[in-house]
């Protein structure tokens, strides 16, 4: 669902800016990660097609009406910024959130510098707090969460999905182990996302 007009004002979106593997990986671990899960019962798998595989940047509450606006200041942060190449590490089940399987990335010092950039760009549009996606944030993140929208941290990864089921996300993981992928970004992308995070739709393109 895209902005909505209502009662003479807008309401908010929540979004993410991200970086998004090229049409051809995200079709083959859409494809492999469907295959794997089969049956087994998920509140959601990230198939690329109705939700996305994608490298979060930052995640943010916005007034749908300031899209444009930061779309501009994503652009004017972005220029001159070199391709960065984005490699899996690996396949595993999150060690927190289990059933949450999900793709590593190596360390990439050029992709945490990306991140602070766009932390810094987006806090500005801020309208409110990130609804969390798994158990509330108490203590430090409760208190990062009201003062930038979201807790901090960055540990870039692709979820791919998180299923009901511990034994069935180990599983997944051991079908998943050999897959691998390397690109080059040259882009982000500004997504509207669902209240687990996923990204659902593309909402606009910045090329560095």
């Amino acid at each position: 669902m895209g902005p909505r007009f209502e009662s003479g004002r807008w309401l908010p979106m929540l979004v993410d800016i991200v970086i998004l593997p090229p049409p051809e990986i995200r079709r083959k671990i859409g494809r492999t990660i469907k295959r794997s899960v089969g049956k087994s019962p998920a509140f959601f798998v990230v198939e690329n097609q109705r939700l996305i595989p994608h490298l979060s940047l930052w995640h943010l509450r916005i007034s749908a009406n300031e899209i444009g606006n930061l779309i501009e200041e994503l652009k004017r942060a972005v220029k001159g910024q070199k391709p960065i190449k984005v490699s899996s590490a690996g396949f595993r089940m999150h060690p927190k959130y289990k059933g949450d399987v999900e793709f590593t990335v190596r360390e990439n010092e050029a992709l945490i510098k990306l991140q602070k950039k766009i932390l810094e760009v987006s806090l500005p549009f801020k309208s409110g707090t990130m609804p969390p996606f798994a158990a509330k944030w108490t203590g430090r993140k409760a208190e990062e969460a009201r003062q930038y929208g979201r807790p901090l941290g960055f540990s870039p990864h692709f979820t791919m999905g998180w299923l009901k089921k511990e034994a069935d996300a180990l599983w997944v993981v051991k079908k998943m182990s050999n897959v691998r992928f390397s690109f080059f970004a040259r882009n982000i992308y500004l997504c509207e996302i669902n209240r687990w995070w996923q990204v659902r739709k593309v909402v606009g393109e910045i090329r560095f």
